[in-house]
């Protein structure tokens, strides 16, 4: 580290991207130890971890297998477009937002169901890397958030789920997805930095009609696919249960806790959406 003649602040910032870059550096604490020269350069650096590596083991196939099930359930879109809408939705619509602003990692963003910005930010970034998708992070200290931009045939664009999620309590929006830097001002963002160097110009995707792009609408508990999650959907997973060879329903949206296999787990959850729902 020494020879890079990195003073302190110059390496917490360094430091700093790196973990908001990987999703999977969740268990590497924001807090870390070094030591400098007389000159103010940093002569040495321990990095602190949250949990063993047992720990570690355990979590990171947990986080894998989560968002390689989330993804697999893109896969049967073609462009990349549509796939990144589609998970934008999936994890909008699955996820909430974590008003005591305890859930920062991908980890317990997926054990929780609810997150921060940087979760939100990790998990997409994850999904979309997943599916062969370049994703990174803008973070702007001047508004305290973060969130993504991403790289879709060839073209770099802004998506902030965080914002998109909250937006309203009965549908997801669309308004900070795919936006050029400049929608991305008048919308609200500035002041922001990336790990990368890239500009969003791009004007592909300004005023474009969304609600109509994805050819097929997959929800997570809608295993007849009749557009809604009702008893209906929880009657056949029941009956599932005695019948495990019967295959009468969208497994992709049977797969309620994307763990990527059917089980009594996804009936318990969908039971407990549909009192959620009443």
């Amino acid at each position: 580290v020494s020879a890079y003649m990195l003073t302190p602040t110059e390496l917490l910032q360094i430091f700093s991207c790196v973990i908001k870059d990987d999703p999977y550096l969740f268990f590497v604490s924001r807090n870390l130890r070094y030591s400098y020269k007389t000159n103010g350069c940093v002569l040495t650096l321990t990095p602190q971890y949250t949990m063993t590596k047992e720990e570690y083991e355990i979590a990171v196939a947990y986080c894998t297998g989560k968002v390689g099930a989330i993804a697999a359930l893109a896969e049967h879109y073609e462009s990349e477009s549509e796939k990144a809408l589609f998970l934008h939705d999936l994890i909008c619509e699955s996820f909430e937002y974590d008003d005591e602003l305890k859930n920062d990692d991908i980890y317990d963003f997926l054990l929780a169901g609810k997150g921060t910005c940087e979760a939100y930010m990790l998990l997409y970034t994850a999904v979309l890397r997943e599916c062969g998708i370049e994703s990174h992070f803008a973070a702007s200290d001047t508004l305290t958030h973060i969130w993504n931009i991403v790289r879709i045939d060839g073209e770099w664009y802004h998506v902030d789920l965080t914002w998109d999620d909250s937006a309203s309590s009965d549908t997801v929006s669309r308004r900070h997805f795919l936006c050029s830097d400049k929608v991305a001002l008048e919308r609200g963002h500035r002041d922001w930095y990336s790990p990368i160097d890239c500009s969003c110009t791009s004007e592909k995707y300004e005023n474009f009609d969304f609600d109509g792009f994805l050819q097929t609408d997959v929800k997570l508990g809608d295993v007849n696919h009749d557009a809604e999650v009702s008893l209906l959907d929880l009657l056949i997973l029941r009956k599932w249960q005695t019948d495990k060879d019967s295959t009468d329903f969208c497994t992709f949206c049977a797969d309620v806790d994307l763990d990527g296999a059917i089980s009594e787990a996804d009936i318990e959850i969908l039971r407990k959406k549909l009192l959620e729902y009443d």
